[in-house]
């Protein structure tokens, strides 16, 4: 019997910034490795998920999930993307395959108002703010990660969450993101302790960097800290920033190579340095 292999993504996030990056990257390696990758794509904007959608290359399939709003009850957001992946799983080239790896890559997610402190925080914004970056984050990880043991011939099965350093550092004006992907990390490092006698599962945060995408220019417009809003201003100006399609692709490199320890948190200067002043 010949060895095959299929290799399943699912992308949240994925019509823009480092969602979209995270899709081209997928599909390059597919392309270099001779690998069959299949990514589902999961967002609001239908139309910018097809923009996205790799249909020139040879060894990707890609799927779309659209109008995925992150503030829906939890089940009207997994259930669309588990049916979607139900739907890959049981596909020929899957259901075939000698051997299968599955990735959840959490990249969906939204930003609080930085021009607020945390004293003036209304209680909607705060039960709001929490449904859709955390609620819809661990129902849709649950759900993944029990529909993965399933999988027959199922080798490798990560959940990648998109972090940031906010997450094990406070800064002002960042209340309910930093509290937030601190809570996605620790649900991912609860997960990789559950799962420590079984090989097949890690879990792993990332911490992208300072982006140079359309959410660092909000920041840089809205922040109410004006040391921050000086410190990144300069790093525009300079071009500190991290560009998504580099980032993204150092992200892809920790989940292929699988090395890193399972529930870590790893920013991305662990890898590439401290930028020079």
């Amino acid at each position: 019997m010949s060895l095959s292999r299929a290799h399943v993504f699912i992308v949240t996030g994925a019509n823009r910034g480092l969602g979209r990056s995270i899709v081209k990257i997928i599909a390059q390696r597919a392309e270099a490795n001779n690998e069959t990758r299949h990514i589902i794509m999961v967002g609001r904007d239908q139309q910018a998920l097809e923009q996205v959608a790799q249909a020139d290359a040879k060894n990707t399939f890609t799927y779309i999930v659209p109008g995925i709003e992150l503030g829906k009850p939890a089940h009207e957001i997994t259930g669309p993307i588990l049916s979607k992946l139900n739907e890959v799983l049981l596909s020929s080239p899957v259901a075939s395959a000698t051997s299968v790896y599955l990735t959840l890559m959490n990249s969906a997610g939204t930003i609080c108002d930085l021009s607020k402190t945390v004293d003036q925080y209304s209680e909607e914004e705060v039960t709001e703010y929490t449904a859709v970056n955390f609620v819809s984050f661990a129902a849709l990880t649950s759900r993944f990660l029990a529909r993965a043991k399933t999988v027959p011939h199922v080798e490798r099965i990560a959940v990648a969450n998109i972090s940031s350093l906010l997450a094990v550092m406070p800064f002002a004006n960042w209340g309910l993101y930093a509290s937030i992907k601190a809570a996605r990390d620790q649900l991912l490092k609860v997960v990789a302790l559950e799962h420590k006698d079984d090989p097949r599962v890690r879990t792993l945060s990332y911490a992208p960097g300072p982006l140079d995408n359309d959410m660092q220019a909000e920041v840089r417009a809205s922040i109410g800290d004006a040391e921050q809003k000086q410190a990144y201003s300069d790093m525009h100006s300079k071009k500190k920033l991290v560009k998504t399609d580099d980032t993204a692709g150092i992200l892809c490199t920790l989940l292929d190579d699988w090395t890193f320890e399972s529930g870590a948190h790893i920013d991305v200067y662990d890898i590439i340095g401290l930028p020079s002043q």
